[in-house]
């Protein structure tokens, strides 16, 4: 796994642990930070189910101003750590060993995040309703107001299993397919399209 653009370009980082986990391609990693272009400088950005923090070390190095990564997972935590530590990036993250599902109860900070991936087990997110795990976790997020009224939240799924259209004030804007899996990017009910 590496750095593919920004003032990181090129360096490698250590991938998550074991064959459970779903690192993403520099292929569709490069497709969803080309949709994303605009909204990355300056950004701050909450990575949930972060993994080893391929998706915020991105975002960090394309100039993101902040990135909080929420990985419980102790082996993945260790080399998430161990990653932002080689990119020297400990003042811009903070990295909190929680859980991601309950993250608008948690999370407390005045400034909201632009931009906010969401890549949790497959197998725990095939059901995307309201009442299921991803569902509570996309309204807890509307009505926590975490996400900033132009912000965005992508969600990395398997493309058979597509979120719904809306939870809460989120609304699907757009989603992607890339191959078995795909990227769907909600975002506030105003700024959607």
């Amino acid at each position: 796994m590496r750095i593919i653009a920004g003032l990181h370009r090129g360096r490698r980082i250590l991938p998550p642990p074991g064959r459970t986990t779903r690192p993403i391609t520099d292929r569709v990693k490069e497709s969803l930070f080309a949709i994303l272009t605009g909204h990355i400088p300056g950004a701050r950005i909450a990575d949930l189910f972060a993994g080893t923090g391929s998706l915020g070390l991105e975002a960090l190095s394309r100039e993101a101003q902040f990135c909080c990564f929420v990985e419980r997972d102790r082996h993945a935590l260790r080399l998430l750590k161990q990653n932002i530590h080689t990119l020297a990036l400990e003042e811009k993250t903070h990295v909190a060993a929680k859980n991601a599902w309950l993250f608008p109860r948690w999370y407390t900070s005045p400034e909201p995040f632009g931009l906010i991936f969401v890549d949790p087990p497959y197998a725990q997110s095939r059901d995307s309703g309201p009442s299921s795990a991803l569902g509570k976790l996309l309204v807890g997020l509307s009505e926590a107001q975490i996400l900033s009224p132009d912000g965005t939240v992508v969600v990395r799924h398997e493309a058979a299993y597509p979120p719904a259209t809306n939870y809460g004030r989120l609304q699907l804007s757009q989603s992607r397919r890339y191959g078995a899996m795909a990227l769907s990017f909600l975002q506030p009910a105003a700024q959607a399209k």
